[in-house]
């Protein structure tokens, strides 16, 4: 016991020893530095013993713990660090209920911790406090976002841009979620706004070309946009790596390993890049060299969906049917969105018999992507082979609507209905 409250006094007197004021100074300055944080922890245990803590009041050490939550959530992604941030930023909510920056800060470190429902009740908090400020709302529809619900982001963002419509971040956010719901033509028109108010942001332009070469036929528009990006940055890894793509679709031999090489050179810790070039890579039938890419891209980012399905589509090819299968499972659980790794997988289904299993797939692949005339295709032969031949109608019929000029729809649709014919069952009715 004895024992205990010396090493106490001793704690107390060597904190002592230290100046406060010097403290406070490195504490709240803005370099965020270990002696920062150094000099925020000693003040803490200071306002903790008696007396000694009397020389700190309720703002002084609101600030200290503004100050070192700060530090602490931009010192990295270590989960300890983002805990004590966390804390900090509570116990200023707690020291100066009427502060909204410590929400807004604890918000952006719960988002960055991946606990995004808390992230959203502080924000919603704030919302709740102020209706009138755009950024909250644009704050929010960004967790939203980031949690996969482009839905609610989209309201959120929108509300943003009616608050406050000159602001050209909140328009490219937004077309970040139009993209994601493939919403092409939202995006496109949200990311010219965008470039409109601010021509000389490089992502701006990135964004425009992503959602230009997911609608289709727009490649050259695409490759303008990605030129300006590395014009205005040279330095960006995802024009690069985009630019490769597109170069790759417009079948401009070498070029296109060489822009994604630049990609990687750039960026070499950007799974996205990595993909880019291992895909490119298996294109020109490198395939160890894309496998090397590959898993490079899931040790750098264990939860990136893209380097699963890439990873998937090499196995599948090399007859690793299992280890497929397992790939393309792990990128669906990462993405329920995706469409590719549900055609993928159910194509193997199908070639293993596993009609059911298919037919799952590929209605899931449908509720991603209602629009692709290819996907009915997939599920009404998988129909056929299960001898649903009213639900195989159907499906050929939507996708000859969705898309005439497609053979295999209208050789589809003649064939089962052939099957009618010889059945001698009546076709259902609405099939034309």
């Amino acid at each position: 016991m004895v024992r205990d409250v010396i090493l106490l006094l001793g704690l107390a007197l060597d904190l002592a020893a230290c100046s406060p004021s010097g403290d406070f100074a490195a504490c709240t300055a803005g370099d965020g530095g270990p002696d920062a944080i150094s000099a925020c922890s000693r003040i803490v245990l200071v306002a903790e013993i008696p007396l000694l803590g009397l020389q700190f009041d309720d703002r002084d050490l609101a600030k200290v713990y503004m100050a070192r939550g700060r530090h602490l959530a931009a010192k990295g992604d270590l989960k300890g660090d983002l805990d004590t941030a966390i804390g900090d930023f509570g116990k200023v909510i707690r020291l100066e209920p009427r502060d909204t920056q410590a929400l807004l800060e604890r918000a952006a470190a719960y988002q960055k911790r991946g606990d995004f429902d808390f992230a959203i009740a502080d924000l919603s908090e704030l919302i709740g406090r102020d209706p009138r400020r755009a950024s909250h709302y644009a704050a929010r529809g960004k967790a939203y976002q980031t949690k996969g619900d482009d839905e609610r982001a989209l309201k959120d963002l929108s509300q943003a841009i009616v608050m406050d419509p000159g602001d050209p971040f909140y328009k490219v956010a937004r077309a970040a979620s139009h993209r994601r719901k493939r919403d092409y033509d939202g995006a496109i028109t949200d990311a010219a706004a965008a470039i409109a108010i601010q021509p000389y942001f490089a992502v701006f332009y990135v964004e425009r070309a992503d959602s230009l070469l997911r609608k289709g036929g727009s490649t050259e528009r695409a490759l303008a946009d990605l030129d300006q990006a590395i014009k205005l940055e040279p330095g960006l890894a995802i024009a690069h790596s985009r630019r490769a793509v597109v170069l790759t679709l417009m079948k401009a031999h070498g070029e296109p390993l060489a822009e994604a090489e630049e990609g990687v050179r750039l960026d070499p810790k950007s799974a996205e890049a990595r993909v880019t070039r291992g895909m490119i890579a298996l294109g020109a039938a490198q395939r160890e060299r894309a496998a090397a890419d590959f898993n490079e891209a899931i040790r750098l980012d264990p939860k990136h969906a893209e380097a699963y399905e890439a990873r998937g589509i090499l196995r599948r090819a090399d007859g690793d049917l299992d280890g497929a299968i397992r790939d393309f499972g792990e990128a669906i659980r990462l993405d329920p969105r995706m469409v590719g790794p549900h055609v993928q997988r159910g194509g193997m289904f199908r070639e293993r018999g596993a009609h059911d299993k298919a037919l799952d797939d590929f209605t899931l692949a449908i509720r991603n992507a209602p629009m692709q005339a290819g996907l009915y295709i997939e599920r009404a032969q998988s129909h056929e082979k299960l001898g649903r031949l009213p639900e195989a109608l159907d499906d050929f019929r939507v996708a000859r609507g969705l898309d005439p000029r497609m053979p295999a729809a209208s050789e589809g649709y003649a064939r089962v209905e052939a099957a009618f014919a010889a059945s001698g069952r009546p076709k259902p009715s609405g099939n034309p």
